[in-house]
């Protein structure tokens, strides 16, 4: 299968490609290589060809000195590209690494837990007097939530297949969420693989933690989290 995979040279993307290169031929995409999500001419360009589309180009999480504008470009914006120029090429399915951000798992914000997919989002149950977090943390979490759901738009119109992976802090316990290398990119290729129609498939992606509910990505992908064994250095911090 010929997949275009977008932030190929991070560290899930090239990791992703270390174990699963000889399945899929892949069509790399990063800004380390003058490869720029905004730039959607050469984004259509590179996708020709393409059955699927794996998009993990993005700010990948809270940066000091990143403006609200500059997440909304990157997270919000490339998304729209990469789906339009998927839709333009006649892509089958997008597979978008989502966050568990997206359910507040970010400093200062009270979120809900156990956490299942169809919970609400920060903003439709917390007012502004419950948060104590950075704007930062909340511009990274509005910029996840609002490029999901231009995915959703385009899956649920049936425009194209899309599937969002809300996967925990990588190879990191962070607010005790986490996943490993090995759990992201497993998810990623029962994604690519999975036989049925998705238009618009969120799913919870974590290793096995007591207050994320995995269910349906066991049952519907069949992910098998491996377990793990994180060392003082990655355990950042517990639940609060």
């Amino acid at each position: 299968m010929r997949i275009m995979l977008t932030g190929s040279s991070g560290y899930l993307g090239k990791e992703f490609i270390k174990k699963y290169g000889n399945l899929y031929d892949i069509v790399e995409y990063d800004l380390n290589n003058g490869e720029d999500i905004l730039d959607y001419t050469l984004l259509e360009k590179k996708m020709a060809g393409c059955e699927q589309v794996v998009h993990l180009a993005a700010i990948p999480k809270p940066v000091e000195g990143k403006s609200f504008q500059e997440y909304f470009d990157v997270n919000v914006k490339g998304t729209l590209n990469v789906a339009q120029a998927a839709l333009k090429k006649g892509l089958k399915r997008i597979v978008y690494a989502s966050s568990t951000a997206i359910y507040g798992i970010e400093r200062g914000i009270p979120f809900k837990r156990p956490i299942k997919e169809n919970q609400a989002f920060v903003s439709q149950y917390l007012s502004a007097d419950k948060l104590s977090c950075r704007d930062i943390d909340l511009s990274y979490h509005a910029s996840k939530v609002m490029a999901e759901q231009i995915l959703a738009w385009f899956g649920l119109n049936k425009k194209i297949q899309t599937i969002a992976l809300r996967f925990g802090p990588i190879n990191k316990v962070f607010l005790g969420t986490s996943i490993s290398t090995n759990n992201a990119t497993q998810a990623i290729s029962l994604s690519l693989q999975y036989q049925k129609e998705a238009w618009y498939e969120a799913f919870s992606v974590t290793d096995e933690i007591k207050h994320i509910d995995l269910s349906k990505a066991k049952k519907v992908l069949g992910y098998k989290p491996e377990k793990t064994n994180y060392s003082k250095e990655q355990i950042h911090s517990l639940l609060p």
